[in-house]
């Protein structure tokens, strides 16, 4: 029975943000410029021309674009929606169950580590980032291929996962998780994907490798790239080339440290330390305070499952939960390793998911403990407090996630009134009637979405739910 309730609960959150995505207009910065590209070409053209992109390598993912264009019929806005609203729901099943749900606790608890999905900052990044969604899709993947690993063997899955490996590493650099999420669950005793698939996996991954570093010389992405964060500020690519051109070894250093700490605390956020910054200026936000207490008492949390098992895992005594948390734990730090080249929050968005498999399995052991053995009363309270603001916590963070897509919606519809004037200022060109046609299109649909006027609530929303 509780298991029915937490697919309902899974469904039922998909849905909410579903409605969410389809009242957010498209952001012109990140999705007009690729529309724009995908007129009056086919997807072959499309792939091929896309294959040799200078530091990302990505045919697969422009491929995609294409062929839910040209099926879109002008209804792209709700098809690529729609393909969002599919991701959302395969995320959350695949948690689901992963998560075994077997009585009211855990029940409770699976609800609180869904929460803390929709709570961190890359998922509500991911869901809006662009109009194919490629981070969110790829999250959702690796979740679905450790369901599919967790349960009995057949050999469609292991035809299914080097499809599907295929398809993510050529759409994106962070398909490679999917290797890493394969290979490790195997390694700790899932047997759903055989010996022979991981194998053949790694074979593709050297293909790719080679492929892409030998073959096509696309290489990775370079200094000047773009912008990133350090410290208590963004610095730009001219800055960064300046300050690093001769040794980036600490640059990439610090992005890799940088984004797993914020994973497990909420902080540096794209690499700047926002919530220190702040504190010494005194503009500290309830919301970041909630952010960071909230990571922070939770990663605590997962630091005591880890001391408690460490020694079972030497021994290679490994419960359901044990192979859940070594896997999520593998993601994560991978996850951290591929975003030495350039932070963003949104590129962690799978070690996040797979943060949030951690904080449930950390939590149903606490409860167990406490369950199993009798302690001081102190100590109790301490554990129920510390369990109450994680729940409330992760639960005020899931509803800020709805606050976040209000401004997100004001702020793109916004953007669409002068987006001739943008299109202008980033040197794009309309070529084509078929460019014009879609511009115009696109401005009607967004502008005439009915979005909530946020200069109306008041402060204490962006203080608590919105903070900078």
């Amino acid at each position: 029975m509780w298991r029915r309730f937490a697919y309902l609960s899974g469904a039922a959150l998909s849905a909410a943000i579903g409605y969410c995505l389809f009242h957010v207009p498209f952001e012109v910065g990140d999705n007009l410029g690729n529309l724009l590209q995908l007129v009056d070409t086919s997807v072959a053209r499309v792939f091929v021309g896309t294959l040799r992109l200078q530091a990302f390598m990505r045919p697969m993912t422009w491929a995609t674009m294409k062929v839910l264009f040209d099926l879109s019929g002008g209804h792209y806005f709700v098809v690529y929606r729609s393909l969002h609203v599919l991701m959302v729901l395969l995320l959350m099943m695949a948690f689901v169950r992963l998560a075994r749900v077997q009585s009211a606790i855990t029940f409770c608890l699976a609800l609180v580590s869904m929460a803390a999905l929709m709570g961190v900052p890359a998922f509500r990044e991911a869901v809006s980032e662009t109009e194919l969604n490629t981070k969110l899709s790829l999250a959702a993947i690796c979740l679905g291929m450790l369901a599919l690993s967790a349960s009995e063997p057949r050999r469609w899955k292991d035809a299914l996962m080097l499809v599907v490996f295929v398809y993510a590493m050529l759409a994106n650099e962070l398909g490679l998780l999917l290797w890493v999420s394969v290979v490790t669950a195997y390694v700790v005793g899932f047997r759903g994907i055989s010996r022979g698939a991981v194998v053949a996996a790694t074979g593709l991954l050297a293909i790719y490798f080679y492929a892409r570093f030998m073959q096509l010389h696309v290489g990775a992405p370079a200094l000047n790239e773009r912008s990133s964060g350090i410290g208590f500020s963004i610095r730009d690519a001219r800055e960064l080339v300046t300050r690093f051109g001769g040794n980036p070894l600490p640059f990439y250093a610090y992005n890799v440290v940088a984004s797993a700490l914020a994973v497990l605390f909420s902080e540096p956020r794209a690499g700047v330390f926002v919530f220190i910054r702040d504190l010494l200026t005194s503009k500290l936000q309830i919301g970041t305070i909630v952010n960071v207490v909230t990571s922070l008492l939770t990663t605590l949390v997962i630091g005591w499952f880890v001391s408690s098992r460490w020694r079972r895992w030497l021994r290679r005594d490994l419960a359901f939960d044990d192979r859940l948390f070594l896997v999520s734990a593998a993601m994560l730090a991978a996850n951290a390793v591929i975003t030495f080249p350039y932070l963003k929050d949104v590129i962690m968005t799978t070690a996040e998911v797979f943060y949030g498999l951690a904080m449930f399995v950390s939590l149903r052991a606490l409860v167990e403990e406490v369950a199993a053995r009798p302690m001081k009363m102190e100590r109790a309270v301490a554990l129920c407090v510390v369990l109450a603001l994680i729940s409330v916590g992760w639960s005020l963070r899931a509803i800020s996630f709805y606050a976040d897509m209000r401004v997100r919606s004001y702020k793109a519809q916004t953007d669409w009134v002068f987006v001739y004037e943008w299109l202008e200022s980033q040197h794009v060109p309309l070529s084509t009637p078929g460019q014009r046609t879609l511009v115009d299109e696109l401005r009607a649909q967004m502008l005439g979405m009915t979005v909530p006027k946020i200069y109306l609530e008041p402060s204490w929303i962006k203080d608590v739910l919105t903070p900078d």
